[in-house]
């Protein structure tokens, strides 16, 4: 009589939380009666996607994992030195080989595999993130598997939300451990539900993209519970001394997007300036604007000529028409990246704008208005270093009140007319313990 050993593998739902980075089936007697070939039926407790992280912050969300068809679970027991493989098609998997046992044993399931290679991920949430997310689990307690096996299957490994700030900077991630060797995979531990970490004398990649016309948000999956050490490049930026936790994902930038640099004024003083991005890939905007409003060719002047000397410029309307977008009622605050809300400072009507995006929520900016701003209506310009059209000059304007920011458009103002001046930094990429610039 044909017997069908079924094994349930119910991957147990995976919450990340973002985190600091502190880092044929015939009977046969070979197999004693017991029947040759299993199903397994994988259950997974989570919305019926992939792999999606859902956020509206750093500190918030959920990442959702489902099994997809032709996704392989290895499974073996303490027996046996080899894995079954088993193969997903429609709801259940299958391995036309897969062998009950003759006596009660513990047995053992991984996703992806028992061997995972880390190295070179395309940084995709639908790709290498939801490939190689590590999950291992065993029964509970010893079984042939001629009733049916039940794993819960459980994280393994953390995820990194790296965060390209640029275009022009580099995003070559590595990882290192304690003893100084590279992170290169994941190798399943025999006869238990984990993995141990697989390393490399000689430097290899977890994550790297070439360094211009890459800004975004990539994902990495790195080990769980160990000493990690994470570098871009020449830069180690990130120390985990007990280890990321599994199931977790943890949001890093490539490089820092606050700090300083130095304005050096016409009679020879200098003075610190913070400076702040605001979105991903977007210019470093110093928070105030320049002392003295002046002329658009003045606004145009660059290096030691400049208003704050070489380490500052005006950006291009191309820089910053981002902050703005086409709505019902014409260019509004682009709330896919910022928020913005009224504010008095220091005897100043204005809005405090707020980064939106992954790595950006804590950066804050401050845009005054004129001095015939007030509550009822906050208006405010500042130059860009567009051509001239027609004989006008361009200006960003930021219109609004207490209640909210209603339009942000582009518009033509006199070149000759004195306009405010918000400098942004000359150099392209900013890298980690580069950015307080002199």
């Amino acid at each position: 009589m044909k017997k069908t050993i079924l094994l349930a593998l119910a991957a147990v739902a995976t919450i990340f939380t973002s985190c600091s980075s502190d880092i044929a089936n015939d009977n046969d007697d070979s197999n004693n009666g017991q029947g040759k070939g299993m199903t397994l039926i994988a259950n997974v407790e989570q919305d019926d996607t992939r792999a999606t992280l859902t956020t509206s912050d750093d500190i918030s969300g959920k990442w959702s994992f489902a099994y997809t068809d032709n996704d392989k679970v290895k499974v073996g027991n303490d027996k046996i030195d080899n894995y079954y493989t088993f193969t997903k098609n429609g709801e259940t998997f299958s391995c036309a080989d897969a062998l009950a046992t003759k006596q009660e044993t513990n047995w053992y399931a991984y996703y992806p595999g028992t061997d995972i290679d880390l190295t070179n991920q395309d940084g995709k949430a639908d790709g290498s993130a939801a490939k190689l997310y590590a999950l291992a689990g065993a029964t509970k307690t010893a079984t042939t598997g001629a009733a049916g096996l039940t794993i819960d299957m459980k994280a393994k490994a953390a995820v990194l939300r790296i965060v390209k700030v640029d275009n022009y900077g580099p995003c070559d991630i590595f990882l290192k451990t304690k003893d100084g060797k590279y992170v290169s995979g994941l190798k399943a531990k025999k006869d238990e539900a984990g993995f141990e970490v697989v390393t490399s004398d000689t430097k290899v990649s977890v994550f790297k993209v070439a360094n211009e016309n890459t800004a975004g948000i990539y994902y990495v999956i790195v080990p769980a519970g160990v000493y990690l050490e994470v570098w871009n490049e020449d830069r180690k930026f990130k120390t985990t001394s007990k280890g990321l936790t599994a199931g977790k994902y943890y949001t890093l930038t490539s490089g820092p997007t606050t700090g300083t640099a130095t304005a050096k004024f016409s009679d020879g003083t200098t003075e610190k300036v913070e400076w702040v991005q605001m979105w991903i890939g977007g210019p470093r905007i110093a928070v105030k604007n320049a002392s003295d409003k002046m002329i658009w060719a003045e606004a145009r002047k660059t290096g030691d000529d400049y208003i704050w000397g070489k380490n500052w410029r005006t950006a291009s309307s191309k820089e910053v028409e981002i902050m703005g977008k086409e709505a019902e009622y014409g260019i509004m605050l682009n709330n896919d990246i910022l928020t913005g809300t009224y504010e008095y400072n220091n005897t100043l009507h204005g809005f405090t704008l707020k980064g939106k995006q992954p790595g950006y929520t804590s950066n804050k900016l401050f845009l005054s208005g004129n001095d015939k701003s007030n509550a009822e209506r906050v208006e405010g310009d500042f130059w860009v270093t567009d051509e001239l059209n027609n004989g006008y000059a361009t200006t960003m304007t930021f219109i609004g009140n207490y209640d909210m920011i209603f339009a942000f458009p582009m518009q033509k103002a006199e070149p000759n007319s004195l306009q405010e001046v918000r400098p942004v930094l000359t150099i392209q990429t900013v890298k980690w313990n580069e950015q307080n610039i002199q």
